[in-house]
Formats: structure tokens, C-alpha cells, sequence
């Protein structure tokens, strides 16, 4: 999956805006994939967001000091969707090459527990949807202050 562009990065900008910038495009970005993603049948949809949680996640870890103090708990939980999303991925790889080999029990083990890690990913994602997150993590984000400064970051 190909990462979306993000516009208006200004070089001679602050890193808090420009930071701001790249994680309000990589929250949309990973928001993108859902109604899709709720269906387990929807391998790809699914891989691909877990593309865009780790993509989310690396933005907020990297430049959490630019970003206020929301950014570590938004790449907890950014980490915990990559983390929940890469063991359905890891269930999707195993289980055709599981199948290939007859392996009847294995199979049949790797196909709830994938079950049971899609249903969980769907709760939790619905409980994320229904708080607002996407909006609550920019809200969060420290917005620039004066002179394209941040509320507590160094200049």
C-alpha cells in the first residue's frame, strides 16, 4: 500500500506543524479503510491498515516532543491497532500454507483464532469510533502558538 501525500509540508516551517500536518493525513489515511476493514473477508483492507497504524505510530513516536502531550498515548494506541492488525495478517499468511499441508487441526485453530482477533479488532475500533479518536488525537496535537511556535517544545 502506497502512503498517501501529504500536502503543504512547509520546509521552513516548524516541526509542529508540519508534524501535525503529517499526522492528521496518516489518521485519515488508517480511518480510510474502515467500513472495509470490519469485514473479515477483507484481507487486504486489513493488511493495509495495519500498514497505516504502523505509519501513524512512527509520526507520533518521532515526533511526539513537537506534538504535545497526547502524542505518546495516541501512539500506544496506534501500536495496539498495528499489533492486533499484524496477528489477523499473521493468520491470513499461515493459514493457506496450513491448508496445503492437510493439517485439518491447525487449520481449524489458526481459523477461530483469527475469528476471535477480527471480532476483537472490530470492538475495539467501534469503541475508538464511537469516543471520536481520530478527532480527540488532533485536538491533542499541540497546535502552533506564537511566532509558529508550540506551547512546550523548544525553538
Amino acid at each position: 500500500m502506497k502512503a498517501r501525500k501529504v500536502k503543504g509540508v512547509d520546509p521552513d516551517g516548524t516541526l509542529s506543524l508540519n508534524a501535525r500536518r503529517i499526522a492528521a493525513v496518516r489518521l485519515r489515511e488508517l480511518s480510510s479503510f474502515t467500513p472495509r476493514a470490519l469485514d473479515p473477508g477483507e484481507v487486504e483492507a486489513l493488511h493495509d491498515m495495519r500498514i497505516a497504524a504502523k505509519r501513524l505510530r512512527y509520526v507520533l513516536e518521532l515526533t511526539r516532543p513537537a506534538l504535545g502531550p497526547s502524542a505518546p498515548g495516541a501512539a500506544r494506541t496506534a501500536k495496539k491497532l498495528q499489533d492486533l492488525l499484524g496477528q489477523i495478517h499473521d493468520c491470513d499468511v499461515m493459514l493457506p500454507r496450513v491448508r496445503e499441508h492437510e493439517a485439518v487441526a491447525v487449520a481449524a485453530h489458526l481459523a477461530a483464532r483469527r475469528e476471535t482477533l477480527h471480532g476483537k479488532f472490530r470492538r475495539e475500533w467501534k469503541r475508538l469510533e464511537a469516543r471520536g479518536w481520530a478527532d480527540e488525537v488532533l485536538a491533542g496535537l499541540s497546535p502552533p502558538g506564537p511566532a509558529g511556535r508550540t506551547g512546550g517544545a523548544a525553538p
